[in-house]
């Protein structure tokens, strides 16, 4: 049993519909659906009704979801109480962060604000977490900030008043190649296949990307050559003149001194944006006054 399934549970329940549960957790709705049914062969009955429209509860379910979220509520209470015996200092604080903030962004941001504010201890976790798994970390104090993407195709949509959220800046995703390796035609006109490198899954650079492939007259051209989950790993297989890689302009940037990239497209580009999010119950005085410095230069 996984704590991610009671989690699972009260989105399909708030939803009421498992594709729109699945686009909340960042996860496929099959994906979602085996992990549904695998908590309800662990307590041994049918949690949801799927044969009402929008899905219900059943009998069963109405009971056990009440006692999901105490127990939610009470681990992430836990977690909290002992992730304070866990901090350095009253000085540290832990930062949660996407995979590619930490690389750059995140490090340059972190030596800005120990300019202004001086030393503090800081702790980066990049793991691959839902949404919820990263705000139930800030509510529970495990972590003091969060950093990710925003973007219209895939927004993160908070209460500001439980979970404080400021814009630390924008980030231009692009389409690269290694051009000494290969040569790629997006124009209307052209008809050679495109070897192309996917981002994996329901990622959030995966669904950006398929935002700006949607009215590309080159899309039906595209052939999946690679993927992978991390625009680091894309990012590589461009230099070794793969194909064509969707990239975050800062990760390209960071390859000049091996295999330089080059965008082949500004037109199929887009921006998104980079959020830091907090927890409104979260009263550390370092974490204040990182706030107030990160709101100031926005």
């Amino acid at each position: 049993m996984e704590l991610k399934w009671f989690e699972d549970l009260i989105v399909v329940a708030e939803k009421g519909h498992f594709a729109r549960a699945a686009e909340a957790r960042f996860l496929t709705q099959s994906a979602l659906s085996r992990r549904i049914k695998s908590l309800e062969n662990w307590i041994g009955a049918e949690l949801l009704d799927r044969t009402s429209h929008p899905i219900e509860l059943t009998p069963a379910g109405l009971e056990f979801i009440t006692t999901a979220r105490e127990i939610l509520s009470s681990a992430y209470e836990a977690r909290g109480r002992a992730a304070d015996f866990g901090k350095l200092s009253d000085t540290a604080v832990t930062i949660a962060c996407l995979h590619t903030l930490a690389l750059y962004f995140v490090p340059r941001r972190i030596s800005a604000l120990q300019d202004k504010l001086g030393r503090f201890e800081v702790s980066i976790v990049a793991e691959t977490r839902t949404i919820e798994e990263y705000l139930g970390s800030l509510q529970s104090g495990a972590t003091d900030i969060f950093i990710s993407f925003s973007h219209p195709s895939a927004p993160v949509e908070l209460d500001e008043n439980e979970f404080p959220m400021i814009s630390l800046g924008r980030e231009r995703i692009m389409p690269f190649i290694n051009a000494d390796e290969i040569d790629i035609d997006l124009a209307e006109g052209a008809s050679a296949r495109i070897p192309y490198l996917q981002y994996s899954g329901t990622s959030f650079m995966s669904r950006v990307v398929e935002s700006v492939l949607k009215k590309a007259p080159f899309r039906n051209r595209l052939r999946t050559v690679y993927r992978a989950s991390l625009a680091e790993s894309l990012c590589t297989g461009t230099q070794q003149g793969l194909g064509v890689a969707w990239l975050p302009e800062s990760i390209a940037e960071n390859t000049q001194n091996r295999a330089p990239l080059t965008c082949v497209g500004h037109e199929w580009s887009t921006e998104f944006e980079i959020i830091a999010i907090s927890a409104a119950t979260n009263t550390r005085p370092i974490v204040a006054k990182i706030w107030e410095e990160l709101s100031a230069v926005r």
